[in-house]
């Protein structure tokens, strides 16, 4: 499982932990994700995220983003065999894996919302044990709002996402995501992307790294 092209989906998930507002607004829709992830209730997520697209659409941004700047990260991570062909080659390699990386997901959402136990070990359960690992991030992790800009029927939610002094939270350290929401027909607020994944990408690398050395 390729750790660079999980990090910015799990990541994704953590970083709703925090909103408020009566209204429908950006920050309503936010808090109503926050609400579906700590009660478990996949229901209530899909009436503001369609994790199914979203998914799939920051799986072929990671892919673009991780091909564009493979010769950095091919020099900083030499003992990593995934940067040490082409961008084409990360290119060819994501897309022909990309459904089964998919359905990786599917089955930690499952365990998610299924409340699934811990495996004592990975190899036991690997979804499990993943979504059993997302919840710890996001019980280490503090999320504020720092902005939001709206644009008639789109919006931009400004995040700073601070971890704690856990082992996990060192891992997650500081970031800032901007996250991007569109407006429906019925005035309905949903996320739809994180908007600065470029930014983002070689932080996310460096952890998804540390993982890899950690557990490989």
């Amino acid at each position: 499982m390729t750790l660079k092209l999980l990090a910015p989906l799990i990541m994704s998930a953590v970083i709703f932990l925090t909103g408020c507002g009566q209204e429908d607004t950006p920050e309503a829709a936010l808090n109503d994700i926050r609400l579906a992830l700590d009660e478990r209730d996949a229901s209530k997520l899909s009436e503001r995220v369609d994790l199914d697209e979203f998914f799939s659409t920051t799986y072929d941004a990671t892919t673009l983003e991780l091909a564009e700047d493979y010769e950095a990260y091919r020099t900083k991570y030499p003992d990593d065999p995934y940067f040490q062909h082409s961008g084409e080659f990360i290119t060819a390699y994501n897309t022909q894996h990309k459904r089964a990386h998919l359905k990786f997901l599917d089955g930690v959402q499952e365990s998610f919302f299924a409340k699934m136990p811990e495996p004592s070990t990975p190899e036991e359960n690997p979804t499990a044990y993943v979504a059993n690992e997302f919840e710890k991030i996001r019980q280490a992790t503090d999320v504020t709002i720092k902005e939001t800009r709206i644009n008639d029927d789109e919006a931009t939610i400004v995040l700073d996402v601070q971890g704690d002094n856990s082992l996990r939270g060192r891992l997650i350290g500081q970031m800032t995501f901007e996250l991007g929401f569109t407006r429906d027909e019925k005035n309905r607020w949903h996320f739809d992307e994180i908007k600065n994944l470029d930014e983002l990408m070689p932080a996310l690398v460096d952890k998804a790294e540390v993982v890899w050395i950690t557990f490989s």
